[in-house]
């Protein structure tokens, strides 16, 4: 009998919801950090400002 499959079948094509989450809280985190980095930039900014 032949098999007519790939190499990798479906059933090994599933990543489950474990990697969906670990992928979500990545993308959050990712946002966190560059809207953090911006806004140190802006308080930086402001605060090198008042000091003139």
């Amino acid at each position: 009998m032949v098999n007519s499959y790939p190499i990798m079948s479906t059933p090994f094509l599933y990543i489950g919801p474990g990697l969906g989450v670990g992928a979500g809280i990545l993308i959050v985190l990712v946002l966190v950090l560059i809207v953090a980095a911006f806004g140190y930039r802006i308080w930086y900014t402001i605060k090198k400002a008042r000091k003139k």
